[in-house]
């Protein structure tokens, strides 16, 4: 899955209501673990990468990723404390 299809998808669980709240925890459970994936990969892609403009690039995806994951752990543990 790519990385704009797993934002959409972790969007799409995050602001899901209160009636399902234990699939939609396990759904950003699920995403998160996919987006660390993403975001370790990106991470050794960002390191070999030599050209300035990719590596760039691929600070940006970097951002979005790890800005995705903390409201998506901001919002599990929302979830849990209900």
């Amino acid at each position: 899955m790519g990385i704009n299809q797993l934002i959409k998808s972790l969007q799409k669980s995050l602001s899901n209501g209160e009636d399902k709240k234990r699939s939609s925890r396990e759904r950003i459970d699920e995403l998160l673990g996919e987006l660390e994936k993403k975001e370790k990969k990106l991470k050794r892609k960002l390191s070999d990468e030599k050209n300035p403009k990719k590596r760039k690039d691929l600070k940006l995806q970097l951002k979005i990723l790890s800005t995705q994951r903390k409201k998506g752990k901001a919002r599990l543990r929302e979830l849990e404390k209900k």
